[in-house]
């Protein structure tokens, strides 16, 4: 069993209905729970706070399996409306759309995908009883405070995943570094991953550069410096197009050694855009979507195509909240209001097992949450533009893997 650890205007708002039908009257006849006749009762409110210029797929993967739930039936007759609210990646914006969040009458949080909506809102979340099944957790609150519990594994295991990867699987003995520190609490997860994995290996990172800032413009200097260290893989802490930045600009200078990155990077979209002649190598944090021989991958990529939603790592970890959040929502007996469906979530003490997540998921009781520490390596060999499965799987809890923790308020 895996361990259950469990910041202007006003935001602005992606709706997104989940009525299955445009007509959705509050008085009507109910169907039956999966009667195939499509839901039309009182809607339960669901909600998420998402960076929709890093993060689209995950909500829209969310709404998907909704789509398909409510036309299903919904859960007795009841279909599910799902609201997306834009957090803009800006701490101000973030905390507003959390109050239109909490004033719309969500009974939870689902498929949440942010870069900082943890640090800014999980008091927020912890103080008006409502907990939040992140798609894609990524500051260190999401995996260190009551109230979140993420389908995915986050930045920090995948750091510790990758660098142990690359030193013990692929020999890489001097791994160098060029790393976003972010906010202190951030900053200090991330060295937390590091040490975690000198600890489980006896290795240290060769070179540390942590003077990136997010969307810089250049990162001429960071390579160059870079060149003058004695290198064999480099690992980096950026996201998407920041990556491909980094790479063009390797590739500038001359250099094409391996890359070990996040699963941020983990796309058919990267893939197509990186033009870099060394390896790529990084952590799928559940199955390899394009592994559809994996029971469930098959599953999650028909519901994708069926609703036009790109497959991503983002869209499994959207797929994933939505179909645990489904899952808790059937074990409420009565009324689902905001507090049985937190009671419910925070008083699982069985595992929900899903063969594309690798781990089973739980909420649970508990100061903190990290239920899925699983990563299977997957790499981008150079010259090419499609993902290779590598594995093995890799298990944070027989490796070494200390939780991430945050500084105490």
């Amino acid at each position: 069993m895996h361990k259950s650890h469990s910041l202007a205007a006003a935001a602005a708002i992606v709706a997104i209905s989940a009525l299955a039908l445009a007509a959705c009257s509050s008085g009507g006849e109910a169907a039956p729970s999966g009667s195939g006749e499509p839901a039309t009762g009182d809607p339960i409110v669901v909600g998420a706070l998402s960076g929709l210029t890093f993060f689209p797929e995950a909500p829209q993967a969310v709404q998907a399996v909704f789509d398909d739930y409510n036309a299903a039936g919904g859960l007795n007759g009841q279909p599910i409306e799902y609201t997306v609210y834009d957090d803009k990646t800006d701490p101000a914006a973030s905390a507003t759309a959390a109050q239109d969040a909490l004033s719309s009458g969500a009974v939870a949080l689902v498929g949440g995908s942010s870069l900082l909506d943890c640090a800014v809102n999980h008091t927020t979340w912890e103080e008006n009883g409502i907990v939040s099944i992140q798609g894609t957790g990524v500051d260190p609150y999401c995996f260190a405070t009551p109230n979140i519990a993420p389908t995915n594994t986050g930045p920090f295991f995948d750091t510790f995943a990758t660098l142990y990867y690359g030193s013990e699987t692929l020999g890489f003995d001097n791994i160098c570094a060029v790393m976003v520190p972010d906010e202190a609490a951030s900053k200090a997860a991330y060295e937390q991953a590091i040490a975690a994995w000198g600890d489980a290996t006896g290795k240290e990172l060769a070179y540390l550069d942590t003077s990136l800032v997010r969307g810089q413009a250049s990162y001429a200097g960071n390579v160059s410096n870079l060149k003058s260290q004695d290198c064999d893989a480099i690992y980096m802490n950026e996201v998407g197009d920041a990556v491909i930045a980094l790479l063009g600009e390797a590739s500038n200078q001359g250099i094409s050694l391996p890359f070990l990155v996040l699963t941020s990077c983990y796309s058919d979209q990267f893939a197509a855009s990186a033009a870099y002649s060394g390896d790529i190598y990084l952590p799928a944090e559940w199955a390899p979507y394009g592994d559809t021989s994996i029971e469930g991958v098959q599953e999650w990529a028909d519901t994708m195509d069926g609703h036009g939603v790109p497959k991503t790592s983002f869209s499994q970890g959207g797929y994933l909240a939505a179909e645990y959040f489904i899952d808790i929502l059937e074990s409420i007996d009565g009324d689902v209001t905001r507090e049985s469906f937190t009671a419910a979530a925070q008083g699982m003490t069985e595992e929900i097992p899903s063969p594309m997540a690798q781990a089973p998921y739980i909420f649970g009781a508990g100061e903190f949450h990290q239920p899925n520490n699983t990563a299977y390596p997957v790499v981008l060999r150079g010259g090419t533009s499609e993902w290779e499965s590598l594995g093995p799987l890799l298990e944070g809890d027989d490796l070494g893997w200390v939780y991430t923790t945050v500084p105490a308020s």
